[in-house]
């Protein structure tokens, strides 16, 4: 592992720490060879949440199910969870149904027309009277109306815990138990789950833009509505060494370093293909990598390379509400996994993995 090309890298990170930033862990791999490594202040096997670096995982999970012909990206929701059909807009206080039938495809871009009130009446009366379980409260969405008409435009949202509820009845399996024995376990994610133990987790900080200060908060995550609620959109909780086993495989066309086929070269291809439409792109889409990228399936995807030569179109990934970071580069092998705990993060400096992914493949180019 040669760390000297990767001191831009470093410094990119010093440079955060400098600022404050408490804890923080990378790992670069290429082909499934590790190239580099920097932590501070974590473990490689201290657990944190993931919140939104979770929706790849689950897309992955999905799309296993689609290569067996088990679902479809155009089936209709509510053939797997029959609340669905009774999905319905407000207009002039009426009740109205949509003018489109949400799909699957739906549910993975973000056009579903659903929305993240996680505090909405329906939820909370639903968890109120016993209702726990992510059947119940994935249910529970569609009791309150769609913000518009699936396929009309992207919005971030619930639709992946919707989708990890599809996935569990298609499984005929819990959606934890599923991903356990489907992606989990075979890619050596030993230390990933939808469950933890307080003592497991790193420290969690929220940074406080008007004091500029670090301040820790509570180990829990709001989305994980319920203790039996498994959250495809925000419930996985990893590690850094095993969040960059699955960005790893991600990269090299689907494949881990043992031989496990996660997903086919030609998924994740379709995976990273950009499928928002102008009209749903614009002017809702926005991503936190920059104006180069749209949208694929649960995934940001490079469409341009006006903002420089750094990485490949193709390139592909997601971040987290705590900062947590992943990228997959299928054109070069490249797969990066950034870690970090602290809420609040896009107002440390705005769009800070940007240098970190570019200090990457300067070094990747200067081997």
């Amino acid at each position: 592992m040669n760390t000297k090309a990767f001191e831009g890298v470093k410094r990119e990170l010093d440079d955060l720490t400098k600022q404050g930033l408490p804890l923080c862990g990378i790992t670069v791999r290429q082909n499934h060879e590790k190239l580099f490594e920097y932590t501070r202040s974590l473990e490689q096997d201290q657990r944190v949440f993931l919140y939104s670096c979770s929706k790849p995982l689950t897309i992955a999970g999905a799309m296993r199910l689609w290569e067996r012909g088990q679902i479809g990206l155009d089936d209709p929701v509510a053939k797997y969870l029959p609340a669905y059909a009774g999905a319905y807009l407000m207009k002039d206080g009426v009740k109205t149904p949509p003018s489109t039938e949400m799909t699957i495809r739906h549910l993975m871009t973000m056009t579903a027309g659903l929305n993240y009130e996680l505090n909405a009446p329906p939820i909370c009366r639903t968890i109120e009277n016993g209702g726990t379980d992510t059947l119940s409260v994935v249910n529970a969405f569609v009791q309150s109306p769609l913000d518009f008409s699936p396929g009309d435009r992207y919005q971030y949202s619930l639709c992946h815990d919707v989708l990890a509820a599809v996935v569990q009845v298609a499984a005929g399996k819990p959606f934890g138990r599923y991903m356990h024995e489907e992606v989990f376990e075979p890619l050596g994610m030993s230390r990933t789950s939808y469950r933890w133990q307080q003592e497991e987790i790193a420290p969690q900080y929220r940074f406080d833009g008007e004091t500029r200060r670090f301040e820790p908060i509570p180990k829990a995550c709001a989305y994980c509505l319920t203790e039996e609620y498994e959250s495809g959109g925000a419930g996985v909780v990893s590690t850094l060494h095993d969040l960059s086993l699955f960005v790893d495989a991600l990269a090299c066309g689907g494949t881990s370093a043992s031989g496990y086929q996660l997903l086919k070269p030609q998924t994740i291809d379709l995976i990273r293909t950009e499928q928002l439409p102008h009209l749903a792109r614009n002017p809702a889409f926005e991503c936190p990598a920059g104006a180069d990228y749209g949208y694929g399936l649960g995934v940001r995807t490079r469409v341009r390379m006006d903002g420089g030569q750094s990485s490949h179109p193709g390139e592909f990934g997601w971040d987290g509400a705590a900062g947590s970071f992943e990228l997959a580069d299928p054109a070069s092998g490249v797969s990066i996994a950034f870690v970090t705990h602290v809420r609040e993060w896009y107002s440390i400096r705005p769009l800070f993995h940007l240098p970190i992914r570019d200090r990457v493949f300067e070094a990747i180019n200067a081997k």
